[in-house]
């Protein structure tokens, strides 16, 4: 087997193939831990600093056991297509190389990134010489994967997203195109795999289908059967759980399979799949009741929307989000019982279609009868939800609320609780070995915080731990600047903090000559700002200015003496190396108000508990989120730059020294002041 010394040491594997390679520790440790979780069959919890190359520290392990036992398999997921990329493309085909590997490899995005052949079929065959068309059709003529992922031109984008594949109306190995179907071959190369590279959602999808369906690991489900996983970019795994596990309802929901029903549609001659069916299978099947049935509940939806949010305003006025405490049922006991006969008419069309239609339809019936009993069971699997909203009494277990959309309508959902025993049960204690990576989990030293609501807690004989600091010299090359006449934020002050925000961003940012990104956690503080500062900072940009983020991080990426005012998705996820970046401004600790329904159910459940949420829950979260912010600075290492926190609570505050030394360790003059910080930026930038 190879020893993870041969690859990482000098004059290793890695050093002789990459001619830039230098030995690091931590990368070369990472791979030891992660090695001796995969042959003792435990569970790992890790935090690899930025420049790590952690990547390499568990795809190395990987090759390594499935060069001595072919029969295993990986599953590495992350949290993003543009990381599975960069594993299949680029890290996994290297590290073959140099370790010789001949490993099978395959990467998996989800359903809705690949192209789906009937519907360009159907949907190009009269689009003429329309230039969108003709980029399409080339791409498709030359792609292998037929994934979004891998249009280079944005003409052949443009007509990409009603033409992707959908679950929701796939005929299977029915199809006409199943054998060039780009979805079904990458299912089939994950089959012939030793490692597949997937995201978070399909791994998760896949435990939540495995448990329902009582399909064990051994057993091809959503992915293909497999031992081992490496959950990398962790961090995100409680937000991925919380939506993967939770149940939704909304009449937009229930329309959308009505619609499914209903719709005229080419492959069934320019009929619905109702019409499509034979007069003999519609009586036979009692069908021709369906019609009816489906105007029935679409009357009913109409009705439930109105009530839904005729009550919500009379319990929260105002609210976009609503938790619907034991209080809101006690209310509105009998206007929520009127909905009983809604999830009822639901159940009921999904029980006539599966037991009505016939058992041995006709060859040319068959698809359309299947997708029409798939859809029946959707339809009945929402009746049980509304149902299982109006006789709610779980409030330990699930959370209910409500999210309202920009028509003004709701959408019902019933959201975990707690993560940590919900990916327990289907994740974790089912699996040889679980290994959590990313640069962000630790608190104070620990991972306590991340191993509850991860499904490790549960498993503590069986888990490893690591933190392996980054490799770049942050004591050198990074200064942390804390003024200790700074302010400390107060909500009833906002206003004048704010004033206080914009004087010393810009004294920060002139100082500095551009080059700033200036982290928000409040969208009216932002604007605040902005407004004061627009027209005194030259090239000043705001996340508002642009529709699309990416296109936002280009034009900063692009104008190195640019500054970019950005909300909570920019403190994590910039890669920004160089001058481009040189001066992250946190303009107030990210702690957030716990009053979204989710963060609002979990914070009363701790305290109902005897628990203490702000140490449980809010600083935590906090501490994790000021890392990832950190994180943007020190991206290479020649990187330099200056991180300036004018939220003087880190300092006055005794949670604030939790904070710090959870940071990396870097210089942190202590003589920084309000009047001095412009001259230490500029003296420790040039």
């Amino acid at each position: 087997m190879i020893d993870m010394s041969e690859v990482f040491a000098h004059g290793g594997l890695l050093e002789n193939s990459l001619p830039s390679y230098s030995y690091r520790e931590g990368q070369y440790d990472m791979a030891e831990l992660v090695s001796k979780a995969f042959r003792e069959e435990k569970h790992a919890v890790i935090e690899a600093g930025t420049g790590t190359g952690k990547s390499f520290s568990y795809l190395a392990p990987i090759m390594a056991e499935i060069a001595e036992d072919r029969s295993k398999r990986f599953v590495v997921a992350t949290s993003t297509i543009p990381l599975e990329k960069q594993l299949y493309e680029k890290d996994i085909p290297f590290l073959k190389e140099a370790l010789s590997s001949d490993i099978e490899v395959a990467v998996l995005y989800g359903r809705a990134n690949y192209l789906c052949m009937r519907k360009y079929r159907e949907g190009m065959e009269n689009s003429g010489s329309d230039r969108n068309a003709r980029a399409l059709s080339d791409w498709v003529e030359s792609t292998d994967t037929g994934a979004r992922a891998d249009i280079e031109d944005p003409r052949a984008a443009r007509l990409f997203s009603p033409l992707a594949c959908d679950d929701k109306d796939c005929a299977s190995f029915r199809c006409p195109f199943f054998q060039e179907c780009f979805f079904y071959n990458a299912r089939r190369r994950a089959e012939k795999a030793d490692l597949i590279v997937t995201n978070h959602h399909i791994l998760l999808y896949d435990a939540k289908y495995r448990a329902e369906a009582e399909k064990d690991f051994s057993d091809d489900a959503v992915l293909p059967s497999y031992d081992y996983a490496v959950i990398d970019e962790a961090h995100h795994i409680e937000k991925e759980a919380t939506e993967i596990f939770s149940d939704a309802f909304s009449t937009a929901l229930v329309s959308r399979y009505l619609d499914y029903m209903t719709r005229r549609e080419r492959r069934f001659g320019s009929a619905s799949i109702l019409d499509f069916l034979s007069t003999e299978e519609k009586v036979r099947g009692t069908g021709k009741d369906i019609a009816s049935d489906i105007a029935h509940i679409r009357t009913m939806l109409l009705g439930f929307d109105t009530s839904l949010s005729s009550m919500i305003a009379e319990y929260r006025s105002g609210s976009d989000d609503v938790l619907f405490l034991p209080d809101f049922y006690s209310r509105f006991q009998d206007r929520v019982r009127d909905f009983e006969c809604l999830g009822e008419e639901l159940r009921r069309i999904g029980q006539k279609i599966y037991g009505g239609y016939s058992e041995n339809p006709s060859e040319s019936n068959v698809t359309a009868l299947e997708l029409l009993v798939r859809y029946g069971n959707v339809l009945s699997s929402f009746g049980d939800t509304l149902t299982s909203w109006m006789r709610f009494t779980d409030w330990e277990g699930r959370i209910p609320y409500a999210e309202r959309y920009q028509d003004g309508k709701y959408e019902i959902r019933i959201s975990p609780m707690d993560t940590g025993p919900v990916l327990s049960r289907y994740l974790v204690r089912n699996l040889k070995s679980v290994i959590y990576s990313s640069a962000t989990l630790s608190v104070n030293g620990g991972f306590s915080y991340f191993e509850s609501r991860s499904g490790l807690s549960e498993e503590k004989e069986r888990t490893l731990s690591g933190i392996f600091p980054s490799p770049f010299e942050y004591s050198r090359n990074l200064m942390l600047l804390l003024p200790h006449d700074g302010a400390s934020f107060h909500k009833d002050r906002s206003a004048e903090y704010s004033e206080y925000v914009a004087e010393a961003v810009y004294e920060a940012i002139e100082a500095a000559g551009g080059g700033a990104l200036v982290l928000f956690t409040s969208r009216e503080m932002m604007n605040a700002v902005y407004s004061r500062l627009r027209g005194k900072i030259g090239n000043l940009m705001k996340q508002d200015d642009a529709a699309l983020r990416s296109s936002l991080l280009s034009a900063f990426c692009s104008d190195e003496d640019s500054s970019l005012f950005a909300l909570s998705s920019f403190w994590e996820g910039i890669d920004a190396p160089g001058r481009t970046l040189r001066l992250v401004i946190i303009v107030k600790l990210p702690f957030s108000v716990p009053t979204a329904p989710i963060e609002a159910a979990r914070s009363m459940n701790i305290e109902k508990k005897g628990g203490r949420v702000f140490f449980e829950m809010s600083l935590p979260e906090a501490t994790l989120k000021l890392k990832q912010g950190l994180g943007r600075l020190i991206r290479s290492e020649d990187d330099r730059g200056v991180v300036l926190i004018l939220d003087n609570r880190i300092l006055s505050h005794g949670y604030g020294r939790i904070m710090l030394s959870s940071l990396p360790e870097c210089y942190i003059p202590d003589d920084a002041s309000l009047g001095n910080i412009a001259m230490k930026i500029e003296r420790f930038l040039y």
